[in-house]
């Protein structure tokens, strides 16, 4: 289920959360509603969602349990996060540029082109993997 909801009439507090699946059928549902909130809220979808699907398909593919995307915006930076009440398989989030041939292993590298800056927090019991944008 999607909350969409606006704190204040202006663009500092807008925000979308929506809990997914940890299964490879949420993704699309997700993509779907993240794109009809950012054109609500007239951001261009197109880096937020690529951006959002890479950080939730690496938590449905790495983690367990249910995932939380969030995404927020201020008048110049837009924000997403990722939140997993499990810790990710693998330990770290890295980009992985090593071969050329791997079938997967490059979504981490389009985030890193795509967001100005992202980043991981891990708790002894949750990942969370963030994204922040500036507002083209």
């Amino acid at each position: 289920m999607a909350i969409l909801c606006r704190h204040a009439a202006t663009l500092l507090n807008m925000r979308f959360v929506h809990e997914l699946a940890a299964d490879p059928a949420a993704l699309q549902p997700a993509r779907v509603l993240l794109e009809a909130w950012c054109l609500s809220e007239h951001i261009d979808p197109e880096s937020m969602v690529i951006i959002a699907n890479e950080l939730c398909t690496n938590a449905v593919r790495h983690g367990q349990g249910t995932v939380v995307l969030t995404a927020s915006g201020s008048p110049d930076r837009l924000g997403l996060g990722v939140r997993q009440e499990a810790r990710y398989e693998l330990a770290i989030p890295v980009p992985d540029s090593s071969s050329d041939l791997q079938i997967t292993g490059r979504g981490l590298l389009m985030v890193d082109a795509l967001a100005e800056s992202w980043g991981w927090q891990l708790t002894a019991s949750s990942t969370f993997v963030w994204a922040r944008l500036s507002r083209r």
